[in-house]
């Protein structure tokens, strides 16, 4: 080592130049480095999407789902298989396990489900296979609005044929879905009773117009020396040719059109979802994106094709982004940056005043960029990307990057003091420390060891961050024992300080430094005399502290308040669209007063292909989802403004209102259920589970803290069971598919074909008059062709009796869910899980029924164990890297028993900030057992060194403590400052680093003061002892 010193005090300039060069080459791919707001968590998920028209959630379940879900469950890699049954779809979720091939996995799961295909219902469409999470929120939203040279009804079909396409190309994107407006179609309405005097079949005009509709190649024909093609033509060219299409023939072999008797025209469906930007009606783009793709790169695009969607389409549309999750993340990360450069400043200012002049710390000072850029620079080389953790862990490594180069600045002075020159000074008081520095670099490394190795959600989110702050310690040791030497040597022999500091400034340090090595020598050399004192005080502290682990709250991440939420609004069970769009805008008209509202997004009933909308059954024309947006600056936090707003809106008792903090961007990526109350009921009878939900609904209700509760198996829809008698049935050759199908397509109606209208295909929908099947009477008591040609009445063949089927079943794995949620108000209660936990444990069951937790619970169980198991391994390895370093067991574990010292105001100081105990928190104790340790390792080495010369014990150990008073105060004071502005929150998007923040700046006071005076009075007594023997 001392070869690489010499090289580097007799070459600085080629010193320099090395880095140098790695600050311009951490620069350049500074500007390479991809923005995102977490790791990359890839847990890949991929979905089966399958639709069965007008069958019941049952009837999905059994027919559909099942034979999807056991067909995929095998595939090697998958973690779980959860599914969704509703009304008409079917949606099987695949989560598989971390880093596995998306593109793979789809091949792997398109080849299960061909061997599938064929057992599924005919009518069934093809199963689609898509690469996210339908029950995921869009990460952006785009409201449309018409402009003078669109008419609105046209808007929405407008943006299908020309605008879509835009948006679809951006790489990244998995889908885009429309919400609002009117959809365009050629409507073929049919007069039942003109259609049966006809004696022609349903079915018949259905195949005769799919069989009009097309254009077949007939063949070649030579003409000369030259092939020509011949086509059978047929394809309608208007509407009129629709109805011109034969359909059937009267006794007298007449021919008869389709026209005689329906009603042919263009038009629009009637709408089943409404949207609303601010109160105006709209059509508004959902965008999803694939599981694990970078929002803030894809956004980028979006943005991009968005300027030239407005630009082509000026005159027709206005669009703008309303809703923008890389907004959030772009904060947050600016957020990190600042606190980053201000915890930074703050550490430069505490050391000018500390060491009484500027040149040292400007020496320091040098360090940082150094370290940061070359930590940059390694970020690019192993594909790490810009994130919350990345940078928060370069910020919590600020201060540390200081306390290397404190140390080995220290040793320079001490020498350059004792009238050393500077280049020998500079060489012969790094060598001193460099064994110190290096084990007290590994000792703050080796705790995040165990981190790194984790395969959960903990190794991945944290393991950037342990990895970030790695990292910028080796860089910052690297440039301590190389930079800090050379640049004493040729810089500190400059003068730079200014009259104002060395006449204030710098003589009230002194006054300070003289009268803090004054006291602390008296209070030591008094607890050396009498340490039960000091014994007294620490244990009293350190039982008052841990009382306080038992009152804080537990979360599985802090909540980050992104100011946003949504409602989720339902009238009563069969109000129409028009009702609800009526009750939502007089919600939106109370929210929109509020002055700290910016804007509110409405979505009111459904819409048929948007699967984001259906997710947990939560769809239908009595349904509205809102999200609320608040405006920049507000002082009021989301959680206070829902609460204020539940006390002063009044609902009427008809309406049901949840509000959820759905704007936690950050807790949606971690945890896929967020931050909230989560239980699944597992059993397979839909009754009993729904029973034993409402129970527990009912008792969760009432437990504090607990807010919102809903079950997925509450809501249920009003069926008409049609069912027929097979043997009546059978004597008009009819069978149940026949007059399913037949009753399907006359009430819901039927796309039978497409027709090619301005350049554009559109749906062509077969279904009889309203009139024709407006009532149960006339459903009775309509009329069926056999195949024989037969009319029979279904009343003489059917009986129609009312029954309530659930919205919605899901499953996990092999068994039916009522999940039930809720939200978690920490505001009024410290714990809401507790009660929770009391209810489940004390809660009577059927045999083969389980209640468990899901999301946030279930996160905490997870990681808090490999927390713990973190933290009590990381005290293992520095313990045996002390006893290697120093050859002594006794040494090392009197240096281990700071340890208890750091947990001394720690849990008191969550308490008082408002803050949880979470994954955060945890963190921040896992880094400070490498930081307080140090402290105790440098004391030591002075003893070490001073108990070689001629001096009285008591002497060593009060000089030794004397020695490292400086070095210890510089190295926590700049730590504690390049933390502090994350712990004040003052930059957006630092709530997830502030309790780790926090945990570490208490940690290191506490630890700091009592270290001082604990650790000597140990040694005391143990080299005392020693003497002794």
């Amino acid at each position: 080592m001392s070869a690489i010193l010499r090289f580097c005090i007799s070459r600085p300039i080629t010193v320099a130049m090395i880095w140098s060069a790695l600050v311009l080459f951490g620069f350049i791919a500074l500007e390479n480095l991809k923005i995102n707001l977490m790791p990359e968590l890839e847990f890949p998920k991929v979905t089966i999407v399958t639709g069965y028209p007008n069958s019941s959630s049952e009837e999905v379940e059994s027919l559909i789902t099942k034979p999807v879900s056991d067909a995929v469950s095998t595939i090697g890699g998958v973690e779980s298989v959860r599914s969704e049954s509703m009304e008409g779809l079917s949606t099987v979720t695949v989560q598989f396990s971390n880093h596995t091939s998306v593109d793979y996995a789809i091949i792997e799961i398109r080849e299960r489900i061909d061997l599938v295909r064929d057992s599924l219902p005919q009518d069934a469409n093809k199963p689609i296979v898509i690469r996210f999470d339908p029950s995921q929120s869009a990460f952006q939203e785009i409201a449309i609005f018409p402009k003078a040279g669109m008419k609105e009804k046209e808007l929405r079909s407008f943006l299908t044929d020309n605008v879509k396409v835009y948006f679809e190309r951006v790489e990244g994107l998995a889908a885009v879905q429309f919400s609002g407006g009117y959809k365009k179609e050629v409507s073929v309405e049919i007069d039942s009773e003109k259609m049966n005097s006809y004696s022609i079949s349903l079915f018949d005009i259905k195949k005769s117009i799919s069989l009009a509709n097309v254009s077949y190649p007939a063949g070649t024909l030579p003409v000369g020396d030259k092939d020509y093609l011949i086509r059978a033509v047929g394809e309608f060219k208007s509407v009129d040719n629709i109805g011109e299409t034969v359909v059937g023939s009267n006794s007298q072999g007449v021919p008869i059109r389709l026209g005689s008797f329906s009603d042919i025209r263009v038009g629009f469906r009637e709408q089943t979802g409404i949207a609303r930007y601010n109160g105006r009606d709209c059509v508004i783009a959902y965008l999803y994106k694939e599981s694990g793709r970078n929002s803030v790169e894809i956004s980028d695009h979006v943005k991009l094709e968005l300027g030239n969607i407005n630009r082509k389409f000026g005159k027709e549309l206005s669009a703008e982004i309303v809703y923008d999750e890389s907004k959030f993340i772009r904060e947050s990360i600016s957020g990190v940056t600042g606190s980053l450069i201000s915890g930074m400043i703050l550490a430069f200012l505490v050391l000018v005043f500390l060491l009484r002049n500027l040149k040292s710390p400007i020496i320091l000072l040098t360090v940082i960029p150094a370290s940061l850029f070359s930590t940059l620079l390694l970020f690019y080389i192993f594909g790490i990307s810009l994130n919350m953790m990345s940078l928060g862990g370069m910020a919590l490594g600020i201060g540390m990057l200081f306390d290397t180069s404190n140390v080995v600045f220290s040793a320079i002075e001490r020498n350059l003091s004792r009238g050393v020159p500077i280049k020998e000074a500079s060489l012969k008081g790094t060598s001193e420390v460099t064994g110190s520095v290096v084990s007290a670099t590994l000792t703050t490394v080796i705790v995040f060891l165990p981190i790194i190795f984790f395969k959960s959600i903990i190794g991945i989110v944290f393991g950037e961050m342990a990895l970030a702050i790695t990292i910028s310690l080796l860089m910052s040791l690297f440039a301590s024992l190389t930079l800090i030497p050379m640049m004493t040597s040729v810089l500190y022999s400059i003068s730079l300080e200014p009259r104002f500091l060395t006449e204030v400034v710098f003589k009230r340090s002194e006054e300070f430094h003289r009268n803090l090595l004054t006291r602390y020598e008296a209070r030591l050399i008094s607890y050396i005399q009498q340490p039960k004192p000091l014994v007294r005080l620490i244990s009293l502290l350190f039982f008052f502290s841990v009382i306080f682990l038992f009152i804080l709250p537990m979360e599985f991440v802090p909540r980050v308040d992104t100011g946003e939420f949504s409602i989720f609004l339902k009238t009563k069970n069969g109000s129409g669209l028009t009702h609800t769009s009526e009750v939502v805008s007089s919600l939106e008209s109370a929210l929109l007063k509020n002055s700290d509202v910016k804007s509110v997004i409405s979505r009111i009933g459904y819409e048929e292909d948007q699967l984001g909308s259906k997710k947990r059954g939560n769809w239908g024309s009595n349904r509205a989802i809102l999200r609320v947006v608040l405006k920049e600056g507000a002082w009021t936090s989301s959680a206070e403004f829902i609460s204020k707003f539940r006390k002063s809106f009044r609902f009427s008792e008809e309406v049901e209102v949840h509000f959820e903090n759905s704007g936690d961007v950050l807790a949606s990526v971690v945890s896929a259920e967020g931050n909230g109350v989560s239980l699944e009921i597992l059993g397979e009878n839909l009754n009993t589970l729904n029973e034993i939900g409402l129970g527990l609904k009912e008792q969760l209700s009432k437990l504090k803290g607990v807010k919102d509760v809903r079950t997925s198996m509450e809501d249920t829809s009003v069926e008409y069971d049609l069912s027929f008698d097979s043997v009546k049935a059978s004597l008009f050759n009819l069978n149940n598919d026949y007059l399913s199908n037949y009753l399907r397509m006359a009430n819901y109606g039927s796309v039978v074909t497409k027709i090619k209208l301005e350049n554009r295909n559109r749906d062509v929908r077969l279904f009889f008059k309203k009139g024709d099947v407006g009532s149960l009477d006339k459903i009775l008591g309509m009329r069926v062709q056999s195949p024989n040609g037969n009319l029979i009445q279904l009343s003489q063949i059917g009986t129609i009796r009312e029954s309530h089927a659930p919205v919605s079943i899901i499953r996990s794995g092999n068994s039916r869910v009522n999940l039930i949620t809720a939200e978690a108000d920490f505001n009024e209660s410290s714990d809401p899980y507790e009660g929770v936990k009391d209810l489940i444990a004390k809660a009577k069951l059927p045999e083969g029924y389980r209640i468990r937790f899901a999301g946030e619970q279930e996160n905490i169980d997870k990681s808090f164990g490999d927390l713990i198991f973190a933290f009590v391994l990381a005290i293992i390895l520095i313990y045996m890297l002390l006893a290697s370093q120093f050859e002594s067991l006794t040494y090392s574990l009197i240096m281990i028993c700071t340890i208890p010292l750091m947990f001394i105001g720690v849990f008191p100081a969550l308490f008082i900030f408002g803050k949880s105990l979470n994954v955060s928190s945890f963190m921040g104790l896992v880094l400070l057992l490498g930081v307080v340790v140090d402290n105790a390792a440098l004391y030591y080495e002075y003893v070490h060194l001073l108990a070689k010369e001629n001096i009285p014990l008591q002497k060593v150990i009060v000089d030794s403590g004397k020695i490292v008073l400086r070095p210890i105060l510089m190295n926590n004071a700049t730590t504690i400052l390049g933390l502090l502005p994350i712990m004040l929150e003052l930059q957006k998007g630092t709530e997830f680093q502030s309790p780790m923040a926090i945990v570490v700046i208490i940690g290191l006071l506490t630890s700091f003061f009592f270290s001082l005076f604990l650790i000597p009075v140990l040694f005391y007594y143990l080299l005392k002892n020693q003497k002794r023997a």
